[in-house]
């Protein structure tokens, strides 16, 4: 039987009143904790607002600035009671970029109630757009979230709702595959503005679990918050694995209560990977490739990957097909479009506005990336054509020159780029994040890379910067990366 998501926080609130289910941190970082009591009655008065100032019958979202605050998360599960369509909203999203994301809304949405940090619903007009297509009902959507932070495009995904509780599918089979277990302790380290935080945080408080929320990451806090809350459940990207991973004299031991670490978003490296199965051993480390879209995903557990290195997994519920441009299959090994199928009972996204997913006739969907099978069936990721690095006709994959470089002992972090060059098109450019007090001559730093890398993947150009523009998911904005770089040093 399934529940509405007011009934079933209803029935928790009533069940284990005294329970802590939320745990997050005030402006200045005092820790506070709601029982469920506490968190179901701020969430019932909330939902009884919003639904008010939404209106009957009016195109109406919610908009919630999701910080991780316990008014933000009260908000949006606030709004998925009252069955409003939410839209999470990076509060720190650039104006442009926001006017942007108000502007899609408007395409679906006759205007907005913005949810302030008080939890008052404010009336929020949005930028009139074209009427909706046939059938756009906007009460059939449960929640939106914003994707494309790899190319700087912002598009908003809507989740098809309302959202509902089902015991057998919340969280969904392939997370409880992960470690997940109904009434664990969950730490919230990603923004609740991306697609995995998100949803981790709704499936944990449904299925009766506590939640910690963690409002900014800081690596050694993280692994203190984990250690003291005794976490059970974690999902962290490849950007907060690495940072966790350098932290000096790191202790296993204060992973003891995890049973699983799941990653997700952005590609990880190898020396990453290798130092988390390292430290939790290959049974507790699992990777999720997939798309906020919900086209299909696959899985990879630690000890898969030590037999495969590099793989993202099989398709879990789903079938991997890869096509080359005219949409044919190609064989093992080749290089193609991803491409993934689920049963037709299985929830997917589409976007807001005049964008679609591409599909073939019969049913295969595809978010553009690339990558290729091997004969048993795993999934290797490729870059996909627009991070592609073009060199006198060679291909370079920026994750792998980065990678190169993060080897280096006086290198935190890295991001490369093409340059413009008149006789091959194009070189490498890397922008670098030095380790503090740390300093390196780019000679170095290119002979580095020569002792790792193909002579054409060596970057050509080198440019000290203090950080590299990422994604909440970690993931590099390339096109955010300065244009002009330094006069580098040419390897030898």
């Amino acid at each position: 039987m399934t529940l509405s998501v007011r009934q079933r926080i209803a029935d928790l609130a009533r069940g284990e009143p005294d329970r802590t289910a939320l745990v997050g941190f005030d402006a200045r970082l005092a820790e506070e904790a709601l029982s469920w009591r506490e968190f179901g009655g701020r969430v019932a008065d909330t939902a009884s607002e919003l639904r008010a100032a939404a209106g009957q019958g009016a195109r109406c979202c919610a908009v919630v600035p999701a910080d991780n605050t316990l008014p933000a998360a009260i908000g949006i599960v606030a709004a998925l009671a009252a069955q409003v369509p939410v839209f999470a909203m990076n509060p720190a999203a650039a104006p442009a970029e926001q006017d942007a994301l108000l502007r899609q809304l408007g395409r679906r949405f006759a205007r907005a109630c913005l949810m302030d940090a008080r939890l008052r619903p404010q009336r929020l007009d949005l930028p009139a757009g074209p009427e909706p297509p046939a059938g756009a009902d906007a009460d059939a959507v449960a929640y939106l979230l914003a994707t494309g932070a790899s190319t700087g495009i912002p598009k908003i995904s809507a989740r098809p709702g309302p959202l509902r509780y089902d015991p057998a599918r919340t969280p969904s089979l392939v997370i409880r595959q992960t470690g997940w277990r109904t009434g664990q302790r969950t730490l919230i380290v990603g923004p609740l503005y991306h697609a995995a935080p998100f949803t981790a945080f709704v499936d944990a408080l449904l299925d009766h679990g506590t939640v910690v929320l963690q409002p900014f990451f800081a690596p050694q806090w993280t692994v203190e918050l984990v250690r003291r809350h005794a976490i059970e459940w974690l999902q962290l990207t490849p950007t907060h694995m690495r940072e966790i991973a350098a932290l000096p004299d790191l202790d296993p031991a204060s992973f003891a209560s995890l049973r699983a670490v799941l990653h997700t978003a952005a590609r990880c490296d190898a020396a990453t990977k290798r130092d988390w199965i390292a430290l939790l051993g290959p049974d507790r480390v699992y990777e999720l490739y997939g798309a906020t879209e919900g086209i299909g995903v696959t899985l990879v557990r630690g000890d898969e990957w030590l037999a495969r290195p590099g793989t993202v997994g099989r398709g879990f519920i789903t079938q991997v097909r890869i096509l080359d441009d005219a949409g044919h299959p190609v064989a093992p090994g080749v290089t193609g479009t991803v491409f993934m199928r689920t049963p037709q009972r299985a929830v997917r996204s589409d976007y807001v506005g005049e964008q679609a997913i591409r599909t073939t006739r019969d049913g295969f969907a595809t978010v553009g990336d690339h990558g290729r099978l091997d004969s048993g069936g795993y999934l290797y990721l490729e870059p996909r054509d627009h991070d592609i690095i073009n060199v006198g006709g060679e291909k370079v994959d920026p994750d792998e020159v980065e990678a190169a470089l993060r080897e280096h002992p006086a290198v935190v972090d890295a991001a490369v780029v093409a340059v413009p060059h008149q006789v091959l098109g194009s070189v490498v450019g890397a922008q670098v994040v030095l380790r503090p007090g740390a300093s390196v001559r780019k000679a170095e730093l290119a002979a580095h890379c020569g002792r790792r890398l193909a002579r054409y993947k060596i970057p050509k150009q080198f440019t000290f910067v203090d950080q590299v523009p990422r994604s909440g998911a970690g993931k590099v904005q390339r096109w955010r990366l300065a244009p002009q770089h330094e006069n580098g040093t040419t390897a030898p």
